[in-house]
């Protein structure tokens, strides 16, 4: 399996607001990504893609959060 975490700039939003996390090439289907800042689990900024089968009995996922922008975030 491949996994990165990239930063992904907003076209609406002059501040950086989206990190993408990109699994490639896993097996078996059955996978479960979770965003986390500190032990609070990050579930209502999360957008993920349907997982994705690419022909060689692997998958790929993509699953993006929303970052906080603005004063006193973690993000800025």
């Amino acid at each position: 399996p491949s996994v990165s975490i990239s930063l992904v700039p907003s076209s609406s939003q002059p501040s950086p607001s989206c990190l993408l996390c990109s699994l490639m090439d896993f097996c078996p289907a059955q996978l479960q990504l979770r965003w986390f800042q500190g032990q609070q689990e990050l579930s209502g900024r999360v957008v993920a893609t349907d997982l994705v089968p690419n022909g060689n009995w692997t998958y790929q996922l993509l699953v993006l959060l929303e970052t906080a922008s603005g004063a006193g975030s973690a993000w800025s």
